[in-house]
């Protein structure tokens, strides 16, 4: 199972997930959350998945997380 590589993704997907943070004004505790949680090393299912992370969502596809999503929208692929 694939890992998250956050440190290795294409710069278009940094900047569409930088501007998601800014969009739905995640916070610094939001953050560290998010952080927390990549560094449990999390295998992730090679297709679509969703992560709820408390006040917003992580989605991706395989080891490539692709938007935050707002708590309120609907999450796709495997819930983990």
């Amino acid at each position: 199972m694939p890992q998250i590589e956050w440190t290795a993704l294409p710069a278009r997907v940094k900047e569409h997930l930088l501007d998601r943070v800014r969009i739905r004004a995640i916070d610094a505790k939001d953050i560290a959350a998010l952080l927390a949680w990549i560094n449990t090393k999390p295998e992730l299912p090679e297709g679509p998945w969703c992560k709820d992370i408390g006040t917003f969502k992580l989605a991706g596809h395989g080891a490539i997380p692709s938007t935050f999503l707002e708590k309120e929208q609907p999450g796709f692929g495997q819930q983990i």
